[in-house]
């Protein structure tokens, strides 16, 4: 099996596996208002240039398991969170950007 269909499938597999996991938009509150507001703004608006801005949608058109590798790895000015976050954490900030307008 080549490397682009054992990853596809790794992430199907991690993607079925989340989708059992809870969600809790207090804590994914909490943990946006404490690791991403500073840039991202409280409502989605950012407040540093080349940021996306969530109360828009951008980037947010990507499967939850995509953008939390994105977090996990970081992005030009964006801070990695692997070891930060665990993936419940990143789920439900991903959840919480997702009721941002």
């Amino acid at each position: 099996m080549n490397l682009a269909i054992r990853s596809a499938s790794a992430l199907l597999l991690f993607a079925a596996a989340t989708a059992a996991f809870a969600v809790d938009l207090g804590r994914g509150q909490r943990l946006y208002n404490l690791h991403c507001a500073s840039c991202h703004g409280i409502t989605g608006i950012p407040l540093m240039p080349d940021t996306p801005n969530l109360a828009m949608r951008e980037g947010m058109n990507q499967p939850d398991v995509v953008i939390m590798q994105s977090l996990k790895m970081g992005k030009r000015t964006k801070p990695p969170f692997f070891g930060r976050l665990n993936d419940q954490e990143l789920l439900d900030v991903i959840q919480y950007t997702r009721t941002l307008r």
